[in-house]
């Protein structure tokens, strides 16, 4: 903006003048402290020392340690609104009067009070509504009309003439069943009836028309969007950050909207607010899911001089930061939390390189760039308006980390100085009034009356002097006259002739200049709304881009939600196939635990019964001995024999039967499973530990796919796949003498080791007895 050196009236102490200073003076940030309302439950972590000094308590590994932190002012939890818009925010408004720029920032971790210290409630206004009123109690009495003054939505503002703004002011008047005012009669939900206490602006110079306009972003994930934007769609287009002709930064295409009441601009902010982006967290119910900046800028015009003046303040409610193992964010708002915390660690970067440069007098390149948060306040801090800060603090202990590093930024943010911010007027741009008839202009053809003589017409009259006395005399002098006005005639007609030759030629000339000025002309009106096309093109291929874009991010954030969401599943999965490999060995062992402990009960009762056969055994034979005593007796006295035969019968039947008892009821053991699959898939790995005796036996085993080796040599005889069954033959000797095979019978089961392991079920015995001999009791076999 260019800068005027005339003296500008004023009024009292609000002199719009331009400073100007060899050497530009610095002032370091100005950072306020507002601690919120501790509940009673709760414990807290901050002290207050003084207005101006406070300690903060962390607990760590080591112990207990105090950090004091100094700020320009600290406000208690008791602290009004009123009292933090007179410190912070009315000496910004003041500015705002002057001609200067100002930006306030609210910082602080979630839930901590900062959309409250900005917005407030209509019993108890915050910082925006206080502005709002003070503003419009100051300037209502010097407003320019509406829409004489107007954005030219490249950062600037142009004046227009009484005729245009009538225009626009009945369009819109026309135009109030639009979009727009539907949502502002439809905003009753929103409570925006803010008490306005009277407070006026002192520095309010009468000589100058004013005009306010407003304007509402927010920077989500990364991207700027304007919330005051009537486009059709439900999703609101993406805005991109420019540099104006002043080097100076700007969202192109944004909506500024002129206000003439509090009541308009407090419409406006409610439009805003249901737009903008807004979630539920563990740690804050009503969160803010991006930075949002309310602008206002007010535009002076003088009365009598050509030229305005510009100033803008810049209310921004940064995001919380967040720490994702508190608020337990997953999905869109985890990825919402690292957006807002890298934007906000930009922001800290940039501020910590520009103290490193003021303190090391060096020139290191500040990345404005890494963030569209620090990109669109990158003015402020080079110079071009005031800098201030609110910290609110939650002094509850539960959120002493996080500010504990909050106060580390603010204590950092002080320490960065900003040149003082200067006003001036500057020549306005003037618009145009429409043409509603083009007008041609008239070329006239000069009068040959008018045209002056090029050149005399040829020699000078002379004076004549006639003698009446001397006729001779006069005749000659006549004659000599006649000559010359003969040859003035000639002269003259020659100059006509030149004259009108030179006419011609000069409409000849002229005309051929006019028809290139007309085809000049519809080359130019060609070019122009080719122009016009191509800037409408590229206009909708930028929004598309930008359509585009966003879709994208949108398709890979749910990209990466799916992927999220298919490796929890595998990983469930793994883990449920785990627990049933688990479960299916746990069995496999019940099983083994199970078939061993069958195998040793029957070992235990073989034994049992085999003792038992050996004393019946030996009982029969000591009977036996007795039996042949007593037919030897017989035999020798037969009469004594039937006396004697009919006393000893009786105890050797009874002894008899008691043997028999015993034997059947010994030998009452319930039969043991008997499993003989005969499965046409079953093949067999036939183990022989020794070389077996030829069986005579008509029973033979049978199996008719098997694989028979004497030793296990390898683990891959066991493990083949194409086999499911083992058999193990064993040949010894039982308790009669006689030879006995056994068939040890068993499943092979893969494990999940990529092995294989045996569960013996069934045990067949092959025997061969004489049918003469005495056959011992024995146990129930398979046979």
């Amino acid at each position: 903006m260019k800068r005027n050196d005339e003296n500008m009236d004023s009024n009292e102490d609000c002199s719009l003048n331009s400073e100007s200073s060899s050497v530009p003076s610095k002032d370091p940030v100005q950072v306020f402290c507002r601690l919120r309302t501790l509940p009673e439950d709760c414990q807290s972590c901050v002290k207050l020392i003084s207005p101006t000094t406070l300690t903060l308590t962390a607990s760590s590994k080591i112990g207990r340690k105090e950090y004091n932190y100094v700020f320009k002012h600290i406000f208690t939890s008791y602290a009004r609104q009123r009292q933090v818009f007179e410190h912070v925010a009315l000496p910004l408004l003041e500015d705002l009067i002057k001609g200067k720029n100002g930006l306030l920032l609210t910082y602080g971790v979630t839930g901590s009070g900062k959309t409250y210290t900005l917005t407030g409630e209509p019993s108890m206004p915050g910082i925006m509504p206080l502005c709002i009123n003070t503003l419009f109690n100051s300037i209502a009495d010097y407003q320019a009309q509406k829409f004489l003054i107007k954005s030219d939505r490249m950062n600037g503002f142009e004046v227009q003439g009484e005729n245009d703004a009538l225009k626009d002011r009945l369009l819109e008047v026309k135009m109030s069943t639009t979009k727009m005012k539907t949502v502002k009669r439809g905003g009753g939900d929103v409570k925006n009836n803010y008490e306005n206490d009277g407070t006026k602006l002192r520095c309010v110079n009468e000589n100058n028309l004013y005009a306010v306009f407003i304007s509402y972003t927010e920077i989500y994930n990364n991207t700027v969007y304007d919330l005051l934007d009537e486009t059709s769609g439900k999703v609101l287009q993406a805005k991109i950050i420019r540099e104006d002709s002043q080097k100076r930064m700007y969202i192109n295409g944004v909506v500024e909207v002129e206000v003439k009441s509090a009541a308009d601009a407090f419409e406006l902010f409610c439009t805003g607010q249901k737009r903008k982006r807004m979630g539920h967290t563990v740690l804050n119910a009503d969160s803010s899911r991006s930075h949002s900046t309310f602008n206002i800028r007010v535009v002076q015009l003088q009365k009598d001089r050509s030229q305005l003046m510009m100033g803008q303040l810049s209310l921004v409610d940064l995001a919380g930061s967040e720490r994702c193992s508190r608020t337990q964010n997953t999905g869109m708002r985890l990825k919402e939390a690292s957006s807002i915390n890298n934007s906000l660690m930009s922001l800290r970067t940039c501020l910590e390189i520009l103290r490193e440069n003021q303190l090391n007098d060096a020139n290191k390149l500040v990345p404005y760039r890494d963030s569209r948060l620090t990109l669109l306040f990158k003015n402020y801090f080079e110079g071009e308006g005031n800098i201030r800060m609110i910290v609110c603090i939650n002094p509850s202990i539960e959120d002493c980390e996080e500010n504990l590093q909050v106060l580390k930024f603010a204590e950092m943010t002080q320490d960065v100085k900003i040149p003082k911010a200067e006003s001036g007027y500057t020549t306005y741009k003037y618009k145009t009034p429409s043409k509603t008839t083009k007008q041609t202009p008239s070329i006239q053809a000069p009068a040959t009356s008018k045209i002056k003589k090029v050149a005399p017409f040829g020699p000078k009259i002379p004076s004549v002097k006639l003698n009446m006395e001397n006729p001779q005399e006069n005749i000659v002098v006549l004659d000599s006259l006649i000559k010359v006005l003969h040859a003035r005639r000639q002269k003259r007609e020659r100059n006509r002739q030149e004259l009108t030759k030179r006419e011609r030629h000069f409409r000849k000339h002229l005309l051929h200049v006019h028809q290139e000025s007309v085809l000049n002309k519809s080359e130019i009106r060609r070019l122009k709304a080719l122009l016009k096309k191509e800037k409408q093109t590229n206009q909708k291929l930028n929004i598309k881009i930008t359509d585009l874009e966003t879709s994208n991010e949108n398709f890979s954030a749910n990209t990466k939600e799916l992927q999220d969401t298919i490796r929890t599943l595998q990983n469930t999965i793994d883990e449920k196939n785990m627990k049933i490999n688990q479960n299916r060995l746990e069995r496999e062992k019940a099983k083994q635990k199970f078939a061993l402990q069958s195998e040793m009960m029957s070992q235990e009762l073989d034994d049992k019964l085999r003792k038992q056969r050996a004393r019946l055994h030996a009982a029969m034979l000591a009977k036996e001995a007795k039996i042949q005593k007593v037919k030897e007796v017989l035999e020798s006295d037969a009469m004594f024999a039937c006396a004697s035969k009919q006393e000893v019968e009786a105890p050797v039947q009874s002894e008899i039967k008691i043997v028999q008892e015993t034997t059947s009821s010994a030998t009452t053991v319930p039969a043991r499973r008997h499993r003989r699959s005969r499965s046409a898939g079953e093949v067999w790995l036939e183990h022989n530990a020794i070389k077996p005796v030829a069986l005579g036996t008509v029973l033979q085993p049978s199996m008719k796919k098997r694989k028979s080796v004497s030793k296990l040599k390898k683990a891959s005889d066991v493990t083949n796949p194409r086999q499911n069954k083992y058999c193990l033959l064993a040949q010894e000797a039982d308790a009669g003498g006689e030879l006995e095979t056994k068939l040890y019978k068993g499943d092979i089961v893969p494990t999940c080791g990529g092995g294989a392991q045996v569960i013996f079920n069934d045990v067949e015995c092959l025997r061969q007895e004489s049918p003469t001999g005495t056959r011992a009791p024995s146990t129930p076999s398979r046979k």
